[in-house]
């Protein structure tokens, strides 16, 4: 089977961006990003070509639809020709076998400003100067005349663009939404015209017309004088507005916001519904735990036979999805994680309990081994800068027995600064590697006692502050607190046996503690 699919998206002037490029993959596309990054920006961009969004909602939508850039430009020096405008491009791969494909097929300027052939879309929204003769004054005192804008749709073979000749099956799902009618309305009329031909729906729409026709004749209705009675006006009720879809006789509004999103998905990805895309916004909305992880099998099992694309704020849709499969919107673009080293990304689908996306989405990052460390370094970071991590946009995140070398991994295609802070487990070979490795790195530090005989955090933290922990810390008489069969002391002992316990102790005591230097030569690093 052929898969017709996006290939690519070039935006102009359209929201949240002055300028895009993004490259899909063909299957899979996770877009992740901070929030206001952009993700819901470029969904709706796609939605605005395939389905000709806002082709007749009223002119003012323009205030909300062009770049706040362009806008400012336009304020700082008016003119016809600085004038904001919006364009969006969308390049398809199509069976060029198919009846329609030559429809949207032509040339278009690629790279370098060569003309290339093929198949696509083109979106623009710009000022019509022969509509808008007598309007030159007013936009140079700076004002946008919206309701002089033309919204064309142009194949790249100049041919005009209409929904009824759709090169390919499209469908958004979208839980964000509030407006449960609007948002259902939609996902049926879609799933109407995905799942039936035009010769199916115009059967349907004819017989319902006439069903409803001969339905009211039925209706013992007064007559209201001569000649006139009620009647029915057909053309405000079209089949497409009041269908719904059901599931054991419950309709599909009336179930549970989880189960309609899970419902939604399923619907989607089968494949006798024959959809080449599908888009999802969030769709981990309203889902719990289980339900999420069940949707997730329904997307991984289904994702060779559609394109999809996904923007998400969750960890577990991200990681489980396949990192190579992500798209991380920055300010700089859209990067994609596809060199990740495959073993790695396949790591971080099978582990439940990682933080892959705060890694991404963090600017500066602590990686900590445990929950001893996620606890204490923020409070030694702001005793030792007087700021929090938090006012300086830094991240710690615990391992939690993942090895930090899988994040480094990550790290190392996102060019993210990265601090870890770890044990050397009284290894001398520990030590040097990390010399090593902090030669040859310049974002990414590892940092860590460079004794064996401070093998370990609790430890290092003893050895800085022996006579104040010995005080602050209780301990039963004659107990040995044994560490795997060792002894290190009653105080040691039980910082080790402890953690979490005599971290919090610590946090509570209101002692200011001596910072073991390997933890400041990383907080100072981090900052510099």
């Amino acid at each position: 089977m052929y898969l017709n699919y996006i290939k690519s998206l070039h935006i102009e002037g359209f929201k949240k961006f002055a300028y895009l490029d993004v490259v899909f993959n063909e299957h899979m596309n996770i877009l992740v990003g901070e929030n206001e990054a952009g993700k819901s920006t470029i969904l709706d961009a796609i939605k605005t070509v395939l389905n000709q969004q806002y082709r007749n909602a009223d002119k003012s939508v323009l205030r909300d639809l062009f770049n706040t850039q362009m806008v400012a430009a336009f304020k700082q020096n008016p003119s016809i020709k600085t004038l904001p405008r919006i364009l969006i491009e969308i390049e398809l791969v199509l069976d060029p076998k198919a009846s329609n494909a030559d429809y949207f097929y032509g040339e278009v300027y690629g790279t370098m400003k060569k003309q290339v052939e093929k198949f696509g879309i083109r979106f623009e929204c710009k000022y019509d100067e022969v509509l808008g003769v007598g309007m030159e004054q007013s936009i140079l005192e700076g004002k946008i005349p919206y309701e002089y804008y033309n919204l064309t749709w142009i194949t790249f073979a100049n041919n005009p663009y209409q929904m009824i000749r759709r090169p390919l099956q499209f469908l958004a799902i979208d839980t964000t939404s509030s407006a449960v009618a609007p948002s259902f309305n939609y996902y049926n009329r879609t799933l109407f015209t995905s799942k039936c031909d035009d010769a199916t729906r115009a059967k349907a729409k004819n017989e319902f017309r006439t069903k409803m026709e001969e339905a009211f004749e039925t209706t013992d209705l007064p007559l209201l004088g001569h000649n006139r009675k009620f009647g029915i006006d057909t053309k405000k009720v079209v089949l497409e507005t009041i269908l719904s879809v059901y599931e054991d006789s419950v309709a599909l509004e009336n179930r549970g916001s989880g189960m309609e999103s899970l419902i939604k998905t399923e619907i989607a990805l089968d494949k006798s519904n024959g959809l080449d895309v599908i888009l999802m916004e969030e769709p981990e909305n309203h889902l719990c735990f289980s339900t999420l992880r069940k949707m997730l099998q329904g997307i991984s099992d289904r994702q060779k036979d559609s394109q999809i694309i996904v923007a998400t704020h969750n960890n577990m849709i991200a990681s489980r999805l396949n990192l190579n499969n992500v798209l991380w919107i920055t300010e700089d673009g859209v990067k994609s994680l596809s060199e990740v080293d495959e073993t790695v990304a396949q790591f971080f689908v099978k582990a439940d309990e990682n933080a892959f996306l705060q890694l991404l989405l963090s600017r500066r990052v602590f990686l900590v081994e445990g929950a001893t460390e996620f606890l204490l370094l923020p409070h030694f970071y702001k005793q030792i800068t007087g700021r929090t991590i938090e006012d300086d946009g830094i991240s710690v995140i615990s391992c939690n027995g993942i090895s930090y070398k899988k994040y480094l991994e990550i790290a190392t295609a996102t060019n993210k600064k990265i601090a870890v802070i770890t044990d050397n487990d009284k290894k001398q070979e520990k030590i040097d590697e990390a010399v090593k490795f902090n030669r040859s790195n310049l974002l990414q530090h590892i940092f860590m006692a460079d004794s064996t005989d401070d093998w370990t955090w609790e430890i290092c933290i003893y050895h800085a502050n022996t006579t104040l922990l010995d005080r602050i810390i209780k301990v039963r008489a004659g107990a040995e607190y044994l560490f795997h069969g060792e002894s290190y002391g009653a105080t040691p002992g039980k910082m080790l046996n402890n953690k979490v316990d005599v971290a919090y102790q610590m946090l509570t005591s209101g002692e200011i503690f001596e910072v073991p230097q390997y933890v400041k030569d990383a907080i100072e690093w981090l900052n510099k």
